[in-house]
């Protein structure tokens, strides 16, 4: 390769300007490439809002700016009327007791609710029922935990108080997930991504950190269909504590004892009096007068009436009817969130 070189200089010396300008063309044209392509994301983009832009009424232009401003002073007034509602569940004062103390507030809540339920001769677990706090029964909280877990303890005795007055059969379960404060984690963690089955994401965090903590507790109740809507409609409406039911599940008190149709015997309809004269039979004797009926006498005695006794319905039939009319009871699984709207000052040092 040195010998052609040396033998041919003009050759080489224009080979290694084309290698020379072949790279630096590539080099010149790949940023271009970029460039165009960063050119033409921000045009779309641009395009894009203009055309969200376009859509809103009134447009947005130089003449119509005051009537743009405002709906958009409206909107704001409508959001500070909303956080004005919300701001009544926020609680007066939040802070954190002693352990020893939260413990007396638990024993003093599971007393009243469970008087509640025995009151209205509703079913509960009674030895195994601390309205979710059964992992304080041995040992106290951690002391950075106790503002949370007071506010909640408050909320969950409004919300077994409603369920007791409404009168289900029995409250079967209570399920109280830990919040992250008690595994020695920010509250805030509860807004990050949730992992559901396979691994896919249910919940992503939103930009802006969600003005209240999430308190989760599942109750689980046996009740008629009006009784479980009832409690429902009163959690939804409580004045004191703000209830979101996030999902429920309804399962139907005899789901594995369905009815087989050889079990349904209804009783077999009359049979209709013949309208053409027979039956009649034996009044054939009775000869007609002529005359007309005398007047009845009206200082006969009249006899009591007597109830005719009532026929024995068929238990099959009237019982299957029943339960495919709803008067069959359900079982029904609540996923709730209590909201604890943060502090004011809380969601000011978020937003700087």
């Amino acid at each position: 390769m040195g010998e052609w070189i040396k033998n041919n200089k003009f050759e080489a010396l224009l080979l290694l300007v084309v290698v020379v300008v072949g790279l630096g063309a590539y080099v010149f044209g790949s940023g271009k490439g970029r460039a165009y392509t960063e050119a033409k994301a921000s045009f779309d983009e641009h395009a894009s809002s203009v055309t969200r832009l376009k859509g809103k009424k009134p447009y947005p232009d130089p003449g119509r700016a005051a009537d743009y401003e405002d709906q958009v002073n409206a909107e704001e007034e409508i959001v500070k009327q909303l956080e004005e509602k919300m701001g009544a569940f926020r609680p007066e004062t939040f802070e954190q007791i002693p352990p020893a103390r939260f413990i007396e507030n638990l024993n003093t809540a599971r007393s009243e609710v469970a008087r509640a339920l025995e009151a209205r001769q509703v079913e509960y677990p009674e030895d195994k029922f601390y309205l979710g706090f059964e992992s304080y029964t041995g040992k106290p909280p951690e002391e950075a935990a106790t503002a949370y877990l007071n506010y909640q303890l408050t909320a969950l005795k409004s919300l077994f108080e409603t369920l007791a007055a409404a009168r289900p059969s029995a409250l079967l379960n209570v399920h109280r997930p830990k919040l992250p404060v008690e595994q020695k984690k920010s509250m805030d963690t509860a807004d990050e991504p949730v992992k559901g089955r396979g691994g896919r994401t249910v919940r992503k965090s939103k930009g802006t950190p969600a003005p209240y903590y999430r308190l989760p507790v599942e109750v689980t109740f046996r009740s008629s269909e009006p009784v479980a809507r009832k409690i429902l409609s009163d959690l939804a409406s409580h004045q004191e504590h703000y209830f979101v039911v996030r999902s429920i599940r309804i399962q139907n008190e005899e789901r594995d004892n369905a009815p087989e149709k050889d079990e349904v015997q209804f009783e077999a309809p009359p049979t209709e009096e013949p309208a053409n004269g027979e039956g009649f039979e034996e009044f054939d004797d009775v000869e007609d007068a002529g005359d007309p009926a005398a007047p009845a006498d009206s200082e006969a005695p009249v006899a009591d009436f007597v109830d005719p006794e009532p026929e024995d319905e068929p238990a099959g039939g009237s019982v299957i009817l029943g339960r495919l009319l709803g008067n069959e009871e359900i079982f029904v699984l609540l996923e709730i969130d209590v909201l604890l709207f943060k502090p004011k000052a809380a969601e000011g040092a978020e937003g700087s």
